[in-house]
C-alpha cells in the first residue's frame, strides 16, 4: 500500500519542484533584479530613417500635384503643393544650398535626370520641364521646413506616365571616367565596388577645370537605385570632389554629379555597383 501511495505522489512532486524553478526563473528577470547579460544586453538602434522620393508623403508632410505633364514636350509647366502635419499647404521652409526647394526628375529607366529648382508663389510651387519620350516618370521634390531639426531633409515623390511608344535607355556599366561635353571627369577609384552598409569616399577629379561655388557648395551629387529609383543627395567635404557615401543595399547605382565651371553647370553620371 505504501508503495502505492508513493507512485500517487509522484506526479504532484514532480509538478512541485517545475513550479519553484519557474518561480526562480521568473524571479531573475522581474525589474530590478539582475539578470543575465545576454537577457539585459540592450538592443542596438535602427538606423534612422529618411525619406527617398517614392512616397508622397513622410512624417506628416504631403506633396500633391496640382498639374503635371500629360504628353511629352519642351518647357511643359508642373505645379504642385505642400503640406504640413496639420493639413494646411506649407509655406516657410528653410534655405538649404541656395534654395528653397529642389526637384528632381528621372525615367523610371534611370534617364532624362533634370535638377530644377521650382518658384513659389502663395502657396504653390511651379516651374516647366522638358518630356521627350514616354514612360513611367517621378519628380522628386526635396526640402527642409522652417525648423526642421532631423539631419536629412525630406525628399516626397509625384509619378507620372507619358503614353505612346517608347525607348527605354540601356544601363551604362560601371566605367572610371565620365565626359561632360567640356570636361572629362574621373573617378578615383575606377570601377571599384562598394559595400553595402558600410561608409565609403567616392573621389572625383576634373582635370583642367577650376569648379567654382555652385549653390552653395564645391559640387552635389544625386544618387538613384536602379532597382528602386529611390534618391540621395549627397555634398561634398569642403573644397574636394569627395563624398562620404553609405548605401544599405546591394545593387547598382546611378550617380549624376553635377559641378560649375566658367559659370556654367557641367553634369556627369557613374554606374556603381554595391555588393
Amino acid at each position: 500500500m505504501s508503495r502505492l501511495l508513493s507512485n500517487k505522489r509522484l506526479p504532484y512532486l514532480v509538478l512541485g519542484i517545475a513550479f519553484l524553478v519557474t518561480v526562480a526563473y521568473v524571479l531573475t528577470v522581474l525589474p530590478g533584479r539582475s539578470a543575465p547579460s545576454a537577457q539585459t544586453a540592450a538592443p542596438t538602434p535602427s538606423p534612422a530613417v529618411h525619406s527617398d522620393g517614392l512616397s508622397d508623403s513622410h512624417e506628416g508632410y504631403l506633396i500633391k500635384g496640382v498639374k503635371l505633364p500629360e504628353a511629352r514636350g519642351k518647357a511643359i509647366p508642373v505645379a504642385f503643393q505642400v503640406f504640413g502635419p496639420d493639413g494646411k499647404p506649407l509655406t516657410e521652409y528653410e534655405t538649404v544650398q541656395a534654395k528653397a526647394m529642389h526637384l528632381f526628375l528621372v525615367r523610371d529607366d534611370i534617364s532624362g535626370y533634370q535638377h530644377l529648382h521650382p518658384v513659389f508663389a502663395g502657396d504653390t510651387w511651379s516651374t516647366t520641364v522638358d518630356v521627350l519620350d514616354g514612360g513611367s516618370y517621378r519628380f522628386y521634390a526635396e526640402f527642409t521646413p522652417k525648423g526642421w531639426v532631423a539631419a536629412h531633409p525630406i525628399i516626397l515623390g509625384m509619378p507620372f506616365v507619358i503614353t505612346g511608344d517608347t525607348r527605354l535607355a540601356p544601363l551604362p556599366a560601371p566605367a572610371a571616367t565620365s565626359d561632360t561635353g567640356k570636361y572629362v571627369v574621373r573617378r578615383m577609384d575606377g570601377t571599384d565596388h562598394l559595400i553595402a552598409g558600410r561608409g565609403a569616399l567616392l573621389r572625383f577629379e576634373v582635370p583642367g577645370a577650376v569648379l567654382e561655388p555652385y549653390l552653395g557648395s564645391i559640387a552635389h551629387m544625386s544618387a538613384f537605385e536602379v532597382r528602386t529609383q529611390g534618391l540621395v543627395h549627397l555634398h561634398p567635404a569642403a573644397g574636394e570632389l569627395v563624398f562620404h557615401t553609405q548605401f544599405p543595399y546591394r545593387g547598382e547605382y546611378r550617380l549624376f554629379l553635377e559641378f560649375q565651371v566658367g559659370g556654367e553647370v557641367q553634369r556627369a553620371a557613374f554606374t556603381v555597383l554595391v555588393t
